[in-house]
């Protein structure tokens, strides 16, 4: 539209120059005819007034679209060029996909934003002291994702001129994630990660003195359905006299930067080397503690479980006992000495016996 409107003043302003260029050289020639040659002088400088007045002021925006993080500022530039003062002029800043539609509103030498969409009530400003130099840029501060879209800076009382800036809102970086996943070689691996980013990021390792260290393998980046990156990267580190490491996620088109510290021990470079990250040997050791776990209690359940079975038999069945159980009871207790004693007595010394035996077996094989 304004390339349109340039063009369109410009072709006006060349009809006009070629006119008066035609009829000065005219008058001039009439004028040599009657000796009056002061009135070629007065249309030529009339022709420079002319064309100085004429000169056109073009509303100059951003072709590319301008980039900020929640919470943050953002200003979206807008000029009038050749310089022109802007002070006496209407200036209005709009997002037509909103109702009202009015994002900031300069007239008659100051703001007046009484039909202001209320989501930017005391957001927006002009650089008033730069009105003059005909810088119309809008500031618009602590940033809202719902604030991302198309933005329109128009001065309807210079021809109505309009350009158009788009505004990207992206959140701000997390902080990366690092952490140690093995060791290689009396080396120890580092993976850096960050994820969550609206605009593609640089993921670095530097050591204590923020020399950039090299990766081991390029930068893995993904975008999931929201449209935002994760990035990883493995990083295979020696021992330094801090042992101290820097990941930095870095995004440059809006600035900005976040970085995570880590102090890696000195034993973890003394370890000889492993082919497997640290995390593995921690799940390996891990499942072999639970194997033999379960394996020590079903073999503990089988033990106990034939000591109550023997148990139950021979409380069931006291008159069976094998030969070595009888020369056992022999040999280890004497015959009782009242042999005129009723038999209950006789059979519960025998029962008694009969459950010693028993735990006494138990524990032979439970060792």
């Amino acid at each position: 539209m304004v390339d349109a409107t340039r063009m369109k003043r410009e072709t006006l302003f060349r009809i006009n120059v070629s006119l008066f260029n035609w009829m000065c050289c005219a008058a001039c020639v009439e004028t040599e005819m009657g000796g009056h040659r002061m009135i070629c002088l007065f249309l030529a400088l009339y022709l420079a007034v002319s064309r100085a007045d004429n000169t056109v002021s073009v509303l100059v925006g951003s072709t590319d679209p301008v980039r900020g993080i929640v919470s943050g500022d953002v200003i979206l530039p807008c000029f009038l060029r050749p310089t022109t003062s802007a002070v006496e002029e209407s200036v209005e800043w709009q997002r037509t996909d909103l109702e009202p539609k009015e994002v900031h509103l300069y007239r008659d030498r100051g703001d007046d934003n009484v039909l202001q969409n209320p989501s930017y009530s005391g957001r927006t400003s002009l650089f008033s002291e730069e009105l003059k130099n005909g810088n119309v840029s809008l500031k618009l501060t602590n940033l809202k994702p719902s604030d991302a879209g198309n933005y329109t800076c128009y001065l309807p009382t210079l021809d109505n001129q309009k350009t158009t800036i788009e505004l990207l809102v992206g959140g701000a970086a997390p902080r990366p994630w690092v952490s140690i996943v093995g060791t290689k070689d009396k080396r120890v691996v580092l993976k850096c990660e960050a994820e969550g980013l609206v605009y593609k990021p640089e993921l670095v390792l530097l050591n204590s003195n923020e020399t950039i260290l090299p990766a081991d393998e390029p930068t893995e980046s993904s975008m999931n359905s929201d449209g935002l990156y994760t990035v990883t990267s493995y990083f295979t580190v020696q021992k330094t006299a801090t042992n101290l490491f820097i990941c930095r996620v870095q995004q440059s088109e809006i600035k900005h930067m976040r970085e995570t510290h880590i102090h890696v021990p000195d034993k973890m470079f003394h370890e000889e080397a492993e082919e497997y990250p640290l995390n593995w040997k921690v799940g390996i050791g891990f499942l072999g503690a639970v194997v033999g776990a379960v394996v020590g209690a079903v073999v503990g359940a089988v033990v106990v479980f034939l000591c109550m079975w023997r148990k139950t038999t021979r409380k069931h069945h006291p008159e069976e006992k094998d030969s070595d159980d009888s020369s056992t009871n022999h040999a280890e207790s004497p015959q009782p000495q009242n042999v005129t004693g009723s038999p209950r007595e006789t059979i519960r010394g025998n029962l008694t016996k009969t459950h010693g035996i028993t735990v006494r077996k138990c524990i032979i094989i439970l060792i």
